[in-house]
């Protein structure tokens, strides 16, 4: 199996380089125009060039500081933001619909200005000689290429082609898209004047400096872009991922015609991001600054009456202070008050998140527990936890994410979260109402002990006791204030730029000349073969041995060879030329001939064909001849009595042959035909006659061939074609062994099928096929040969 495998890749080999020897020249041209369409493209192609930037992702896992100073500490409770658990989160961020735009709008990427060589649009970026301010009240027209044509240092020519669509028409400030048809604009304005129409509305300034760098005939033009669809288009440029996996470190690349444009949408991008991160947390320390002021309102207003009833009823009694008793009772009902403030500030506070919790499902509103003095870290935890996963959430959301399966779970996590919070604060809400009641006992009891005092010293008491608690408290929520006001102000990303944008490498990373100059060449080598093997594919004829091997398992008798040199193809190779490579191609087939036979005498050889010109005639009187030579006893029988075959060599009567003995007309020794070799004769086709298929089917032809065997060592019959009538069906029956003959190239594939099936269906043995015509060359590469041609 191996080696049948080896000689068909061989056969493959030699036909593809014979080919390539016939058909240089058709080579030579494809490989030329695969050549030159590669150097057209790496001198059409604009150049790509890859700018990026490293940014170094925060880890919040260990303290911010070390000092003592509160509002340092107090700063931590608004550092939850940062990619401390998925650096993968924070990609997704970068890539974000949000930071996009930002850094596209940073860059004025609503205008793109253009250099046209004649040729191709190349893109100019700081260097355009014209600035295109957008009255951005008025719709603009969207991706329509707009002429500008330098006619003085004044003014300039306008020009715009009709689309055939509908254009697009943005308003930056309302931000709505219409589609009408925009006409065809030719006209000549002024540097600076405000053009405004119903299609457009900007300013054109001229920049002279810039445009002497250019051209005298230099053309310019500039589109308007809708900075959504522009935000797409640079989320799919944007490359970003983990420069390694043991790093907390990004890297973002892209690749750009103008690197400079490149580098500075990339540094907005990541100043976008880095802001994105501090603009959060400040969030949620306003949230925190909000709250305490309303809380601080609320206590002013106590503190204000408080401070003038003091001082009222101290002008009135004439009283300035308090005996030592009553301060003792007073210090002690006062540290109550203070313990009943901050358990009534804690139970606020709950309150209020648990309010939000109902209004806000995004969690934007809550504050941390340590803005409020808390030191809870189960309830902190557990509020960092659902604003990080409601920040998760709002990330998908902006991304257009919402259909992923991790969008669903977060939410049900989410949801979880929640729960679990509601239920802490309720905890909480009880435990401090718990506390709460036993501190009112134990104030009952010291009032009980206050009331005891002289009335003026009771109710001076009361006074001031009132006093100092609004006053402790408000200093305490003035001072929460002021540690927040500096976390917010001293707030800084976690994340930082390790790398600003820079070109990654110097030469462009597009287009890749060398690998399109292979590829030209290898399409210039390989097209001509696809050209052959579509012509093969689609040609209908056996090409060739394997194509046979393809369509049936009937074993091969041999091949024979195409010769050249004489025009009848019914000459006697072997006699004319025996050395040649064709006379040697017979040999071949007799010789398997006699080895499928083993080698018995007194055998029928049957010879036929799909249809006329194949080379059945030739095939059967050669290899009659070629078993006459080694002293085998052999007769040529014509059997196609419908259109006798003509033999050149052979001189026939006409007037006896095959015909003659069926009809009656003829006896055998009277039709046989003795020929210059001695081991071989011939019967003629004879007269045709009317009825030759129910000739060949009588009892006659059984007689007449079971004599001839008796005669000779082999019987070689030439039939009618066999696609074309039936009577070679008829003498299959008689024969030994049955040869199909094919033409390289003539034998159509599918009445070769068609002859096979019913073979088939006629369940007909010891069948050989032989392919004739077979261009020499095809087996022996470049061998040169003396040999003729059989037609």
């Amino acid at each position: 199996m191996e080696i049948q495998q080896d000689s068909e890749s061989f056969y493959y080999i030699t036909a593809a380089i014979r080919r390539l020897k016939k058909y240089w020249y058709l080579f030579a041209i494809s490989i030329m125009m695969g050549v030159g369409a590669a150097l057209f493209l790496n001198w059409y192609l604009i150049p790509k060039y890859e700018v990026g930037s490293v940014i170094l992702i925060g880890d919040n896992s260990s303290p911010n500081s070390t000092g003592a100073d509160p509002s340092k500490e107090f700063m931590k409770s608004f550092s939850i933001f940062s990619a401390v658990n998925d650096i993968q989160l924070e990609v997704l961020k970068m890539k974000s619909s949000e930071l996009v735009t930002k850094a596209l709008e940073e860059t004025n990427s609503e205008v793109t200005y253009y250099m046209n060589d004649g040729i191709k649009n190349i893109e100019i970026y700081n260097d355009s000689p014209f600035k295109i301010t957008l009255l951005k009240d008025h719709p603009q027209p969207l991706d329509v290429k707009i002429q500008i044509i330098p006619q003085s240092e004044k003014q300039y020519h306008l020009i715009s082609k009709k689309e055939e669509h509908q254009t697009q028409f943005y308003n930056f400030d309302k931000k709505r898209i219409t589609a009408v048809s925009f006409f065809e604009l030719n006209k000549i304005y002024n540097y600076g004047d405000t053009i405004r129409t119903d299609y457009y509305s900007f300013i054109i300034t001229l920049d002279n400096n810039k445009l002497e760098n250019y051209k005298k005939n230099a053309k310019f033009n500039f589109t308007i872009n809708d900075i959504t669809r522009l935000t797409y288009v640079y989320q799919n440029m944007i490359d970003v991922e983990q420069v390694a996996k043991d790093m907390r470190a990004t890297s973002i690349k892209m690749k750009v015609e103008n690197p400079q444009k490149g580098i500075d949408f990339i540094n907005a991008l990541t100043k976008a991001y880095l802001q994105r991160n501090v603009d959060k947390k400040n969030v949620l320390a306003g949230n925190t600054i909000k709250y305490l002021e309303n809380q601080l309102g609320v206590i002013e207003d106590s503190l204000k009456r408080a401070e003038n009833n003091l001082q009222s009823f101290r002008s009135v009694n004439k009283v300035m202070e308090i005996g030592a008793k009553s301060d003792q009772i007073f210090k002690g009902a006062s540290e109550l008050e203070d313990q009943k403030a901050e358990l009534q500030s804690r139970i606020t506070y709950y309150k209020n998140i648990s309010e939000n919790l109902e209004k806000d499902r995004s969690g934007s509103s809550l504050s941390v527990p340590s803005s409020m003095g808390i030191n809870d870290p189960v309830l902190t935890n557990i509020i960092e936890e659902y604003i990080r996963l409601n920040s998760e959430r709002n990330n998908l959301i902006q991304n257009k994410q919402t259909q992923s399966p991790y969008f669903n779970t977060l939410t049900i996590k989410i949801n979880n979260q929640k729960n679990t919070l509601s239920e802490n604060i309720k905890n909480l809400i009880n435990s401090n109402n718990v506390l709460l009641g036993s501190v009112e006992e134990r104030l009952r009891k010291g009032n009980a002990q206050i009331s005891q005092l002289p009335s003026t010293q009771r109710q001076l008491v009361g006074i001031e006791r009132n006093y100092k608690l609004n006053d402790n408290l408000y200093n305490y929520m003035l001072e929460k204030k002021a540690e927040a006001q500096v976390a917010k102000a001293s707030n800084l990303a976690e994340n930082d730029i390790l790398e600003p944008a820079k070109l990654t490498k110097t030469a462009p990373v597009s287009p890749n000349k060398l690998l399109n100059l292979a590829v030209g060449l290898f399409l210039g080598l390989i097209i001509p073969f696809l050209g052959f093997g579509i012509k093969d594919f689609f040609d209908g004829t056996i090409t060739n041995e394997h194509v046979i091997h393809s369509l049936t398992k009937l074993p091969s008798l041999g091949k024979v060879y195409h010769s050249k040199g004489r025009s009848k193809a019914t000459n006697s190779i072997l006699i004319d030329a025996p050395k040649s490579a064709i006379s040697e191609s017979i040999r071949t087939v007799r010789t398997n001939l006699d080895y499928f036979l083993e080698g018995k005498r007194n055998k029928i050889v049957l010879v036929t064909s799909t249809m006329s010109g194949e080379g059945k005639s030739f095939s059967s009187y050669n290899i009659a001849v070629s078993l006459s030579l080694i002293k085998r006893k052999t007769i040529l029988v014509n059997f196609d009595i419908r259109k006798p075959n003509v033999y050149p060599s052979l001189k026939p009567n006409k007037d006896l042959g095959v015909s003659s003995i069926l009809m009656g007309d003829a006896d055998l020794d009277e039709v046989i035909v003795k020929t210059d070799m001695d081991y071989f004769d011939f019967i003629p086709a004879g007269p045709i006659p009317d009825n030759p298929a129910e000739l060949i089917g009588s009892t006659k032809t059984e007689t007449l061939l079971n004599e001839l065997k008796e005669r000779y060592d082999y019987v070689v019959i030439d039939t009618p074609p066999i696609g074309l009538v039936t009577e070679a069906f008829l003498l299959m029956k008689y024969a030994d062994l049955k040869v199909f003959v094919v033409r390289e190239r003539v034998t159509p594939k599918k009445q070769f099928l068609n002859v096979l099936k019913e073979m088939e269906d006629k369940e007909v043995e010891n069948v050989y096929w032989m392919i004739n015509d077979v261009n020499i060359k095809d087996t022996f590469y470049g061998q040169k040969n003396d040999y003729y041609t059989q037609g």
